[in-house]
């Protein structure tokens, strides 16, 4: 029996057994204490015996995830092979079997390596919703096993951009060593529009339409129309020439924009490449007034969260501070 009454005549009651989560509480009354203790283990007991009548490794429900929902995803393919790497270096265990210690030891022994801290968040975010989405199907009816377990907090750096002389650098690099004359025109849009380089370099002909563009196959799976310049728009068409609806304007051209960046001796940082043009529009928009719910629909994020990552830019972002700072109500004071 662990329940025990105190100097301060109230009863404790504390669980402490292998495989169960610990708990600690305090009640006024014996008999609470002891429903609470039986209730508990009840719970968690049969929760961990009813583990192991499901035999399906790792491996497999991952499987199933993708077959019932991960296939739906834009990042679909690529999430299945993280999960299933991960799963091997777990060893693929039982998943009901797997337990948040095994996981934090896994990923302790993975940063030692080497491995990039938000790699590892997003690594355990993908497992987390695997558990979560066959949980919310029925497909398992056992609890997540990384529930419990906190994501690393990593030190937020503001997100890095290009100042205008670097873009015209940049574009400089392009325009005279690229001979691949799509990398000039993706390069500018995803300047002018903030695009992804993969929604921009896959376009379409008959996404370009009455002075915007529309882009289609997203990462939020939704299509968002921006409008273009008017003499960019001219231009763009006569590059495109005479083409069908479901022609590609461009070919594939990465590559050459990489050897460009490197010519240009810009000093990125790691991951960045292609980003860093989306990230240049973002930051550009903000810091000349924009407003951030419609940099928000420009960007197509679904999370006004991850928009809000440019706010810092704004011209008056904070400007409160200045006049509300408890040294602003004083009077003048000099340092000579």
């Amino acid at each position: 029996m662990s329940v025990k009454q105190g100097k301060d005549g109230k009863w404790s009651v504390q669980v402490d057994r292998k495989g169960i989560p610990r708990v600690r509480k305090s009640f006024d009354v014996k008999s609470d204490a002891e429903m609470f203790e039986r209730e508990y283990l009840a719970k968690h007991l049969a929760k961990h015996q009813h583990q192991s009548t499901d035999l399906r490794t790792l491996k497999e429900i991952v499987g199933l995830w993708y077959k019932y929902h991960g296939i739906n995803l834009s990042d679909g393919e690529r999430r299945l092979r993280a999960l299933n790497d991960l799963a091997s270096a777990l060893g693929n265990p039982q998943a009901c079997r797997l337990t948040a210690e095994q996981f934090v030891e896994h990923r302790f022994n993975r940063i030692q390596a080497g491995i990039n801290e938000k790699t590892m968040n997003n690594h355990h975010g993908y497992l987390s919703a695997v558990f979560n989405k066959l949980r919310k199907l029925k497909v398992i009816d056992y609890e997540n096993p990384l529930d419990e377990v906190d994501f690393i907090k990593i030190q937020e750096r503001q997100l890095s951009y290009l100042s205008v002389d670097q873009i015209n650098l940049l574009l400089e690099a392009i325009k005279t060593g690229c001979d691949n004359q799509s990398t000039w025109y993706v390069a500018q849009l995803c300047l002018r529009t903030g695009a992804r380089w993969g929604e921009a370099e896959q376009l379409r002909f008959k996404q370009l339409h009455n002075g915007r563009v529309t882009y289609e196959f997203t990462k939020s799976k939704r299509t968002r129309t921006i409008p273009l310049d008017d003499g960019f728009y001219r231009d763009l068409i006569r590059f495109a020439g005479y083409k069908n609806p479901d022609d590609r304007v461009f070919t594939n051209c990465i590559g050459a924009f990489r050897r460009a960046v490197t010519r240009s001796d810009i000093d990125l940082q790691k991951g960045q490449n292609t980003h860093i043009l989306r990230h240049s529009f973002a930051s550009h928009f903000v810091m000349n007034g924009g407003n951030i719910l419609s940099l928000q629909k420009i960007l197509g994020h679904a999370d006004i969260t991850m928009t809000m990552r440019y706010a810092h830019l704004a011209p008056d972002h904070l400007m409160d501070a200045i006049k509300l700072n408890p040294v602003a109500q004083l009077s003048s004071i000099s340092l000579n």
